[in-house]
């Protein structure tokens, strides 16, 4: 009879739990799911706070650094001739061309002449009536020395009639004393003395009066010959310029009409383009047009080299929105420019020294400049107000809310628009 199993049995000694058999993947997957609730707590507790998620992946960072900043503004331009002036036609003819378009041409040569008929007729008139005006002024002269002559004739008669009435008076006086003639003699003698005297002085008073009618004459003829002289030379200007030469150094560009052509006066005839003096014309947006200036730095690119240039004119009109300005070249000009040759230019609007910056980018846009977000080293991005000053090409300048070293969201997304705080996410 069998009573228990004991005689059987063997003793086992029980191994020590971290010995048992499939600890370590039990023990690894409670170690797993400790860090995985850990991080869920912690990220729940992050983002209960906040008022959305972005990607890092979706978004652009810039750090605010110091610098220095130069707003500058890259244009199109194309060259043209700084002077090229238009000749016009200085009366009513026919024109007669020396040149043609294209031809090489020097200051003072002859290019067109026009034929005025009607202008070289009034010239000979006005001569005719110069000579005429100058034999009346020669006259006017000799009369006026033969008036005074006369004159002085007379008044050198009436001093000598004076001075013998006088002398009868005298003899008069003596044979009064003697009782050798009456009495009525004697008064006689007195009255014709004093006819003598004023005769004497009416004559002189005539000569002076005659003399300044004659010289007030003479001076109205020495004027209007001096008028008709201006007249006449006048018109000799405008027969010499009927000869048309040109102004500068250059090429022709056209030719307004073809030859032999009947013109009216001030009617274009030939326009000269100066190859000596270019300028850059070049076209900028209407909303730069209140940062030109005149005399700003322009860097001119011409085959890779940067020319220093400067603004000397800027359109008062507006065109396509659009605003034109004329740039010249402030050293020596380049050789080879050519009419409408195209060209960049960069426009220096402006230079600050040792300033906060930071990369441009479409949060200026969504902002208007008057936020950004900062990230604040906890996976999170917060909405600070900021004040931004000049804008460059590529970086803008921030003059308060942000500290040198700041790192913001230079991106725009429709998460930030009305948010305070958002998290942050790989």
């Amino acid at each position: 009879m069998i009573r228990d199993t004991s005689g059987q049995d063997t003793r086992i000694d029980s191994a020590p739990l971290w010995k048992r058999p499939g600890f370590l993947k039990a023990a690894t997957a409670g170690l797993f799911t400790l860090v995985f609730l850990s991080w869920g707590i912690k990220a729940w507790w992050a983002t209960g706070s906040v008022d959305g998620t972005l990607s890092l992946s979706r978004i652009n960072v810039a750090q605010v650094e110091r610098g220095d900043l130069v707003r500058d503004l890259v244009v199109q331009g194309r060259m043209v001739a700084a002077n090229s002036p238009t000749l016009f036609s200085p009366a009513q003819g026919i024109v007669k061309f020396s040149v043609k378009a294209g031809d090489s041409v020097e200051q003072g040569q002859l290019l067109a002449e026009v034929d005025s008929p009607e202008l070289s007729n009034r010239l000979a008139q006005e001569r005719a009536l110069f000579t005429k005006l100058t034999v009346e002024l020669q006259r006017q002269k000799i009369q006026a020395k033969r008036k005074q002559l006369e004159n002085r004739q007379k008044a050198d008669l009436a001093k000598v009639e004076l001075t013998a009435a006088r002398r009868e008076l005298k003899r008069a006086e003596l044979s009064l004393e003697k009782q050798i003639i009456p009495r009525l003699d004697f008064e006689k003698a007195g009255d014709d003395l004093a006819r003598a005297e004023l005769e004497y002085q009416q004559a002189v008073q005539n000569a002076e009066l005659e003399k300044e009618a004659l010289v007030f004459e003479t001076r109205t003829l020495e004027l209007q010959v001096s008028q008709q002289k201006l007249q006449v030379e006048e018109l000799e200007r405008k027969v010499r310029d009927l000869e048309i030469l040109s102004p500068v150094d250059g090429t022709i560009g056209s030719l307004a009409v073809v030859q032999r052509s009947a013109v009216a006066a001030n009617a274009p005839l030939i326009t000269v383009v100066d190859l000596t003096s270019f300028e850059l014309e070049a076209a900028v947006p209407e909303n730069y047009a209140d940062d030109l200036g005149l005399a700003m730095a322009v860097e001119i690119n011409l085959g890779g080299r940067r020319l220093p240039g400067e603004i000397t004119a800027i359109s008062p009109e507006v065109i396509d929105n659009q605003v034109q300005a004329r740039v010249r070249f402030t050293e020596e000009q380049p050789q080879n420019l050519r009419q409408n040759l195209r060209l960049t230019a960069r426009i220096l609007l402006e230079n600050r020294e040792d300033v906060m910056l930071v990369k441009r980018g479409a949060f200026l846009d969504q902002s208007g400049g008057r936020y950004a977000f900062r990230l604040n080293g906890e996976q999170q991005a917060e909405r600070v107000p900021i004040q931004i000053g000049a804008l460059g090409m590529n970086r803008v300048e921030i003059v308060s809310g942000l500290s040198e070293g700041d790192q913001i969201i230079i991106s725009s997304a429709e998460q930030l628009e009305k948010a305070q705080v958002v998290a942050l996410k790989q």
